[in-house]
């Protein structure tokens, strides 16, 4: 049995994509495949003490572990990103390969605007290899630190998690924002959307969830100055457990954002078989086909937004096309017993 140390947030103390991604990876058949995955936390939210507490003592961990055969670090932007490079010279200098797993959305305009880009290139160039989450980063990281070591592996979905939230689209009137309420995400956007909607157009049967952590009060106030509290529920952060049930309360996912990695939110709604309204941003164009499984439209365009919403509400039949095609994309490529067939395949390359 192969010994993989796999260095990341709490998947029980931090939300987002990145404790969604390594709980998936531990939830895999690693052990089948000849792999024991020991996960240890170095970040949970909390005070800057239990902070810097998970971080040294991940650290110590990881110092005191033999037999070590590889190191899988999850890195996103900003502080993440210099902690876990802690991680990735204390392995180099153990003779310990090392895997780098970027996640950040934002990681383009966080190293174009640092100034110790020598330090990320050599970071990066001592992994055995990068894992990034489309083709879109593969280019970004190739291009700008001249990398050879990049490789693409998607975020993936459990489909049969999800499979039961589907309901063919007849009467579509309910949308859901899932996701991190804030602007990177496009949340005020879809509100102004929402106010022509509403207040302009008349559209007053439809019922609008938004569920994430985030600017929760910012949101509500926004929603109250405009009167739209009785479209817009805000459900506030959704653990796993309850995903399902808030899928199966909507058509259709609606996520404006500006900057993405490979937004997990938009793969589980997919796999649940509800039609997408985002943006062409990130890894996002390697999952939405305009037109054919979800319609993309520019960040920050308010008008595009309140259009779209409009015409999917008018054309329920068209839409049940929309939501097969996303199922069948998700199984067949973004499955995740298929990408984990892959991550294993690169760890086999590696350590043999």
């Amino acid at each position: 049995m192969k010994k993989i140390i796999v260095i990341g947030p709490s998947i029980e103390r931090t939300k987002g994509g990145i404790a969604s991604v390594i709980k998936g990876m531990l939830d895999s058949d690693a052990q089948a495949n000849g792999y024991q995955l020991i996960h240890l936390e170095s970040h949970v939210e909390g005070s800057a003490i239990e902070k810097l507490f998970y971080l040294f003592k991940s650290l110590f961990q990881f110092l005191t572990t033999t037999k070590i055969s590889l190191v899988h670090i999850h890195t996103a932007s900003d502080a993440s990103f210099y902690r876990k490079s802690i991680f990735v010279w204390c392995a180099v200098l153990r003779g310990i390969p090392v895997v780098m797993h970027v996640h950040g959305a934002d990681f383009d305009s966080f190293y174009l605007k640092s100034k110790f880009k020598a330090y990320f290139r050599k970071t990066f160039k001592v992994c055995k290899s990068v894992i990034v989450l489309s083709n879109f980063w593969k280019v970004f990281f190739e291009k700008n630190m001249q990398l050879k070591n990049t490789f693409v592996l998607y975020n993936a979905v459990n489909c049969d998690a999800f499979s039961s939230c589907y309901t063919a689209p007849q009467n579509i009137k309910n949308f859901l924002f899932l996701g991190r309420l804030g602007e990177r995400k496009g949340i005020y956007d879809l509100v102004n959307a929402i106010n022509l909607l509403v207040n302009n157009e008349g559209f007053t049967d439809l019922k609008f969830y938004f569920a994430g952590d985030g600017d929760i009060a910012e949101v509500t106030s926004l929603v109250d100055k405009l009167h739209l509290s009785p479209y817009i529920e805000i459900l506030g952060w959704v653990n796993n457990e309850m995903k399902p049930k808030i899928l199966m309360k909507a058509d259709t996912l609606i996520l404006p954002s500006y900057n993405e990695g490979l937004p997990v939110a938009l793969l589980e709604a997919m796999a649940a078989g509800k039609v997408i309204i985002t943006t062409p941003v990130g890894g996002i164009p390697d999952l939405i086909t305009d037109s054919v499984n979800g319609f993309l439209i520019q960040p920050g365009d308010v008008n595009a937004i309140s259009s779209m919403i409009k015409y999917i509400s008018l054309h329920p039949k068209e839409m049940t096309i929309i939501a097969h095609n996303n199922m069948a994309k998700i199984n067949n490529e973004f499955n995740s017993k298929n990408v984990d067939l892959q991550l294993f395949k690169l760890y086999n390359l590696i350590i043999d």
